[in-house]
């Protein structure tokens, strides 16, 4: 039987730069955004309270980061992005042994992202109706959990016929290209079901139609993670290919930035104040340095910049404005009057209403 030759070109052919890339940005991310989140939480504004969601969210961080690591030690290394017939048998065994670790966390930092979620939904939406059925996908996510686990723990007789060639010549395994894309399908269903499930709870608000689609963008908006396991479930059949090493570079990047879109999009409800509230501070300080580069002179300690200079600097010692009134808006005065060459007194009426929506409590169920 004559045996394939291939070119040094082909045998050349590498992706482990990119992919090594792809591993490690989701790190720095996943870590950042849980970090900041739990920094929301831990503010003296927000009582300084965690609950059940934000630790389940840095397991799942931590899951995830532990999952990107995994790839970094075991892929590249051992053979991932490059073609199967350049790397070595012990190579194959070794990628093939962290393909498998990799699945573990891969599997448990989806599930726990889910978890987080459905808790945050437990704790801000008080409808028991609706509690049921975040306990009832609760359970169904669990239960998903302890199938892939069981399976990737059991489905090979013995486990080493997962990575190990000459035991797997032996070993009762299940069909992997089948689990694989069972394990993709479920997953899908749910992430489609989680994110949209708030989705009717927020529009029976008594709040603004602008505020409802508000809320309802920023809790489905992990449905965005949904286009990232589409594309996971149309790449599977690499398991099952005989150039494993070289077709699976797809499968793997996509498998560790699942995990972390969706810890991005879960934190995101809960970090977006601080974020649009440091966002606004950012820009009124490059107001304030371009209004001060400009020289424009204001009173010291006045939240007006618009109140100028009320006298000539050259006159100051002899002129004094008997009466000044300025008024903002329709009912808001104010009004001064000198009490000597260098003083003026100050008298304001202000009057000031509060009111609070539903969007408004939903906001503090979420930061406490």
């Amino acid at each position: 039987m004559a045996t394939a030759t291939y070119s040094p070109e082909y045998l050349a052919e590498s992706r482990t730069t990119v992919l090594n890339i792809f591993y490690s940005i989701p790190i720095p991310l996943e870590i950042f955004s849980t970090a900041f989140r739990l920094w929301v939480k831990a503010r003296p504004s927000s009582q300084g309270h965690l609950a059940f969601d934000d630790y389940l969210m840095v397991w799942a961080t931590m899951v995830a980061v532990a999952e990107c690591i995994a790839g970094l030690v075991y892929g590249a290394p051992n053979g991932l992005g490059r073609h199967i017939q350049a790397v070595p048998l012990e190579y194959r065994q070794k990628f093939l042994m962290g393909d498998y670790i990799f699945s573990h966390f891969y599997d448990v930092a989806i599930a726990s992202t889910k978890l987080s979620i459905l808790a945050l939904y437990y704790r801000i939406f008080a409808t028991d109706r609706f509690r049921i059925i975040v306990i009832i996908t609760a359970i169904f996510v669990f239960m998903w959990l302890v199938a892939m686990e069981v399976v990737l723990g059991f489905g090979c007789q013995p486990v080493q016929g997962w990575w190990d060639a000459s035991v797997a010549a032996t070993a009762s395994c299940v069909n992997k290209v089948a689990f694989t894309y069972s394990t993709n399908v479920t997953n899908l269903i749910t992430d489609l079901w989680i994110f949209a499930m708030p989705i009717p709870i927020i529009f029976n608000l008594q709040a603004s139609l602008n505020k409802r689609l508000a809320l309802c963008f920023l809790f489905s908006i992990g449905l965005g993670t949904c286009a990232l396991s589409a594309a996971r479930l149309s790449v599977v059949v690499s398991v099952g290919s005989d150039d494993i090493t070289w077709r699976e570079v797809p499968l793997g990047i996509l498998s560790a930035w699942e995990p972390c879109g969706g810890i991005l999009c879960a934190n995101l409800p809960l970090i977006y104040r601080a974020v649009v509230r440091g966002i606004k501070q950012i820009r009124s300080t490059v107001r304030t340095s371009r209004t001060r580069s400009r020289h424009i002179s204001t009173r010291p300690n006045s939240p007006y910049l618009d109140w100028t200079r009320l006298h000539d600097g050259a006159s100051s010692n002899n002129c004094a404005t008997s009466k000044v009134t300025v008024t903002r808006g329709l009912t808001d005065q104010t009004e001064m009057d000198t009490i000597g060459p260098n003083g003026i007194k100050v008298q304001r009426d202000i009057k000031q209403e509060f009111h609070r929506e539903d969007s408004d409590k939903l906001s503090d169920k979420m930061f406490s």
